[in-house]
């Protein structure tokens, strides 16, 4: 008998599980309770150009996300690009690309530029993430590149990761940026390969989506859910507008603190454990230029009275073909969340930043930029301190057939789209396992 699920939220990991429990047989619903499928890979319109919401990165090596562009048929829309990155540093912008980079950076002495190189060598050898778990990041870092890189180098990286919050976190989050960035370069240039998609990050979303369709999968947009109903410890249902609709069991991919608002029938320590992840969200300002304002794909900022961390021109990685002629710059603000910011005006966050912006770049004619438009999001990087790995929620909950995935429980890896595509697959699996169990106990009670 066919099973019919519910997956809650049409982010990446929504809309793969779509596609993947459907491929098993699956009745599919998706229910997205914005206007448009994506998340925090939605997309935004500007003069008839479909841009991100929000920078994105997707690496030559993301297997997993290469897999969903082929099944979504929009490989024919997909560019691999090499890309550049550098630092800013008392007033000058410094290449930090390769070997080479690494040797010459001038903010760093010679003994401090080899040790630096010798850090990023050292994270591609370490392959036990629990040993990372339980060291401080801080800690790992000095140990290797020394306290002065650390101050140069580190700090601010992880200052613009993590706002406050970093000094609470473990060796695993660099580790695994480390790893993960090295993945993709090539030869003895080293040199970085990105690829990306015409029309934004969106164009695999809605290929993906668009397959679904075809094999039975229904979508609802601006479809919020009240409650996850449960009944006799099982999930039976959801309810939306007032309405229960049935299903044979739900998949949330909602972030922990908003699934534990929709499940007032829950166990109350499954919801206390909810309710306790937390997470970085951000302010993340597009400015939409007329010309090229850095030869970067990101520079990152060490000087840390300047409140975004990096500036992030996309359209060094995009060809501004796709893009009208625009140049899109980022600037983004990772925010703990006591972190006052979240409250600014988008006015107030505009003054600041343009007070900052023009200081960086004090030549650039300002009539070249078009629109400034303030993207934020509440819920954006988990944070998992130290010692912590039992308070990762489970995929299987203690709610019978109510099954969850997202950011938090990927960890160590980073909360990327090759990551959520690949954790999507362990839900279905786990699905697939449990699935014979329903019709057993169902004639069981027969």
């Amino acid at each position: 008998m066919e099973k019919h699920i519910a997956v809650i939220g049409g982010g990446i990991m929504g809309v793969s599980l779509a596609y993947k429990l459907a491929g098993q047989g699956m009745k599919v619903t998706v229910y997205e309770r914005g206007d448009n499928l994506g998340g925090l890979a939605s997309f935004m319109e500007y003069d008839g150009v479909r841009m991100d919401r929000f920078y994105h990165t997707i690496l030559s090596s993301d297997t997993a996300m290469q897999e969903l562009m082929e099944i979504g048929g929009v490989t024919n829309k997909r560019h691999f690009t090499i890309t550049k990155q550098g630092f800013y540093d008392n007033g000058k912008q410094y290449d930090f690309n390769s070997p080479v980079d690494f040797m010459l950076f001038p903010p760093l002495n010679p003994i401090q530029r080899f040790r630096l190189g010798l850090q990023v060598i050292y994270a591609q050898f370490e392959s036990d993430w629990h040993k990372m778990d339980t060291v401080p990041v801080e800690d790992w870092l000095v140990k290797v590149s020394g306290r002065g890189v650390y101050q140069k180098v580190w700090k601010p990286l992880l200052r613009a990761k993590f706002d406050s919050m970093a000094q609470n976190v473990p060796a695993t989050y660099i580790w695994s940026r480390l790893r993960r960035m090295m993945g993709t370069r090539k030869g003895v240039t080293s040199k970085e390969m990105m690829c990306y998609l015409e029309n934004g990050y969106y164009t695999v979303i809605e290929g993906l989506a668009k397959r679904c369709t075809e094999m039975g999968v229904s979508f609802h947009l601006k479809a919020p859910i009240e409650e996850v109903v449960i009944e006799n410890g099982r999930a039976v249902g959801v309810k939306i507008g007032g309405e229960v609709k049935q299903y044979d069991a739900v998949v949330s991919t909602l972030a922990s603190p908003i699934l534990e608002k929709l499940l007032p029938s829950a166990p109350a320590n499954f919801r206390a454990l909810l309710a306790k992840q937390e997470y970085l969200g951000v302010l993340c300002p597009m400015v939409i230029l007329k010309k090229s304002l850095i030869p970067y794909y990101v520079l990152n900022i060490t000087d840390e009275s300047i409140p975004f961390t990096a500036v992030v021109e996309t359209t060094n990685l995009i060809d501004t073909q796709y893009t009208k002629g625009y140049h899109l710059v980022y600037l983004p603000k990772y925010l703990a969340p006591d972190n006052e910011m979240a409250n600014w005006t988008d006015e107030q966050v505009k003054t600041e930043w343009m007070k900052h912006f023009r200081r960086m770049f004090p030549t650039f004619d300002e009539s070249n930029i078009v629109e400034f438009i303030v993207q934020r999001a509440r819920y954006v990087e988990p944070i998992r301190p130290m010692g912590t790995l039992d308070e990762i929620p489970p995929l299987k909950t203690p709610v019978d057939r109510l099954y969850m995935g997202n950011t938090v429980m990927i960890y160590p890896e980073l909360g990327n789209g090759e990551a959520v595509t690949r954790y999507a697959q362990k839900v279905v699996e786990q699905l697939l396992v449990d699935v014979p169990k329903w019709t057993e106990a169902v004639k069981a009670t027969s």
